[in-house]
């Protein structure tokens, strides 16, 4: 498994063949694919230590809930109003850590470890339902957890034949794959800066509506 340090440049040669997958895993069955992402997760979490990785505590900003500032703040033995003042900023979803590194990531890993965040509990949700809905932050996370890189990875060999039929189809329809790094675009903005209706059938050729796919 590749060590964190080297994700990004890693990332960087599969994106666009990333955001195809995911366009593939769409038009797969929902069950089938929760159910090979389960298996993945379990294999590749059980030898894996996410506290000598610690990447996502570096890279990302997890949404706080209420009852978890009040726990937290305890924990700290600051009031909640102290602990949102140096510690947390405002956002449309709601309370989130202020600053990248997380402050609370140490040497030894994470100092408030036993009251974290669901959010960084639960991280990277790869062993939830409905994987489907998840994919597009699935992709970006690639860059930054080498568990979720890994299961992409696997899930290209696991459907090697079906998936090497759908690019081609995939490279008929949107044409050399190329464009999207010449344009400093993803695929997955190519699919979105193309209008279609709500309940076209979605332009990366997953059979599924629009609105429940690259339209989410």
């Amino acid at each position: 498994m590749l060590s964190a340090d080297k994700l990004k440049n890693a990332f960087k040669k599969v994106e666009d063949e990333n955001w195809i997958l995911r366009s593939f895993l769409k038009g797969q069955d929902p069950e089938d694919v929760d159910s090979i992402v389960h298996r993945l997760h379990n294999e590749l979490f059980e030898d894996f230590n996410c506290i000598a990785c610690s990447n996502c505590c570096a890279t990302i900003v997890p949404l706080v809930e209420d009852d978890e500032i009040e726990v937290i703040s305890t924990k700290l033995e600051l009031t909640a109003a102290e602990f949102k003042s140096q510690y947390l900023t405002i956002t449309n979803e709601g309370f989130v850590i202020n600053n990248k590194p997380c402050p609370f990531l140490t040497a030894d890993g994470c100092s408030i470890y036993d009251c974290r965040p669901a959010n960084c509990r639960e991280y990277p949700f790869t062993d939830k339902a409905e994987i489907g809905t998840r994919l597009i932050n699935l992709v970006g996370n690639c860059e930054i957890c080498p568990v979720v890189f890994e299961i992409f990875d696997k899930l290209k060999k696991h459907y090697k034949d079906e998936f090497a039929d759908y690019k081609i189809e995939y490279q008929e329809l949107w044409g050399n794959n190329n464009m999207a790094a010449n344009n400093g675009m993803s695929s997955k903005n190519i699919v979105s800066n193309v209008k279609f209706g709500r309940n076209d059938p979605c332009p990366c050729g997953s059979g599924i509506k629009y609105k429940k796919c690259c339209g989410k």
